[in-house]
């Protein structure tokens, strides 16, 4: 979807790109963790970089992709997970 829809916006001057979170530390994912205190060491397994996602983490990417600094990018999807997806 993300390569039709850049395809499509491009003539227009309309980027479109993805981001594909991984497991990302929030108030949903701290319950599953306290109810599932090995779900932890289970996420950081896959994680190349050993600690958990934050919020912020997304965030930058974002506004990365929505800056003038990435006028040049479109049809992308951006793993931001630790590089889990590269395992």
């Amino acid at each position: 979807m993300t390569r039709q829809l850049a395809m499509e916006g491009a003539p227009h001057g309309i980027r479109a790109n993805t981001i594909s979170p991984g497991f990302i530390l929030t108030e949903a994912t701290s319950r599953h963790m306290e109810a599932e205190p090995a779900l932890k060491e289970k996420v950081l397994a896959k994680n190349m970089l050993k600690r958990l996602g934050e919020p912020e983490d997304i965030a930058f990417c974002a506004i990365w992709l929505a800056s003038d600094e990435a006028c040049y990018v479109t049809g992308g999807d951006f793993p931001v997970d630790s590089g889990a997806a590269a395992w």
